[in-house]
């Protein structure tokens, strides 16, 4: 007895989903950085980099001084791309190990902004104290203190 297949055919999303729409849960120390170890915090929704990068940057962008470069912490990322495109600019994507939940976000020759990246598993609570925490923060606070003490696992996956 021969048996057919079924496929089920879904319409082609006509919008983006939410996550990928929504601006980023980011939050800056006032006055700039420049202050200690970090000069921010940020909760991506996802491990999907080239999606979360491209949100960051985008958010982040200002028209006279373009991001040119973004170095992540590479066990936090699922995939890391070489580069993304962010509003017709290239920035180039690099790793470093020592980098441990931050994120170091380049303008030019400046020096970068170095943001704590909260596990997207974290729960809104814990995510939003150590959002809270890490923009005033202030001289040698590492970044494991202030998720540890938000009760965020930093144990890699």
């Amino acid at each position: 007895m021969a048996r057919s297949a079924q496929f089920a055919t879904t319409p082609a999303p006509t919008a983006l989903p939410e996550h990928e729409t929504a601006p980023p849960r980011l939050r800056l120390a006032p006055g700039g950085g420049g202050r200690g170890v970090i000069d921010g915090g940020w909760w991506p929704r996802s491990r999907v980099a080239v999606t979360e990068l491209t949100a960051l940057v985008t958010a982040l962008a200002e028209p006279s001084d373009m991001i040119t470069r973004v170095n992540v912490d590479f066990d936090d990322w699922d995939d890391v791309p070489l580069r993304i495109t962010v509003l017709g600019h290239e920035v180039r994507v690099g790793w470093l190990a020592h980098l441990d939940h931050m994120i170091a976000v380049t303008r030019g020759h400046a020096d970068p902004t170095l943001l704590l990246v909260i596990p997207p598993a974290a729960t809104p609570l814990s995510a939003e104290a150590a959002l809270a925490r890490a923009a005033v923060e202030t001289e040698d606070v590492m970044p494991q203190e202030i998720l540890a003490s938000c009760d965020i696992s930093t144990a890699r996956t």
